[in-house]
């Protein structure tokens, strides 16, 4: 983000890889579950974890935000576990779309920025 007031195109990429990857993580899991209230009750909780984690440490606007290498190494963890996960039943194509929105998003997104990839 250039400015406090405005968001650039490659951060809602970035929100919208992290929607994909939830939503296809969420339904895989659903898909898992053993009974209904097991699925659901996985899926919801997976869904509110990343959630926290997204609003908390990956976000464009957490406070404590996440430092690109930092947020690189988590987007190279849950990618491939979430790929892993969605290929059991059978829709891993949109998670790989989702964690190519994610890498590129993130990676343009830290680029624009007036303080470019900052790795500290």
């Amino acid at each position: 983000m250039s400015d406090s007031g405005s968001i650039s195109w490659y951060s809602v990429v970035l929100l919208a890889g992290h929607m994909v990857m939830a939503a296809v993580a969420t339904w895989s899991l659903w898909v898992l579950g053993s009974g209904l209230w097991v699925g659901a009750a996985a899926a919801i909780l997976l869904l509110v974890a990343y959630g926290f984690l997204w609003r908390l440490r990956l976000a464009p606007a957490a406070q404590k935000r996440l430092t690109y290498r930092q947020r690189l190494t988590v987007h190279l963890i849950l990618g491939p576990a979430v790929v892993a996960l969605t290929v059991l039943t059978s829709i891993w194509l949109p998670a790989l779309v989702g964690v190519s929105m994610i890498l590129l998003g993130d990676a343009l997104a830290s680029r624009s920025d007036t303080k470019g990839l900052e790795t500290s």
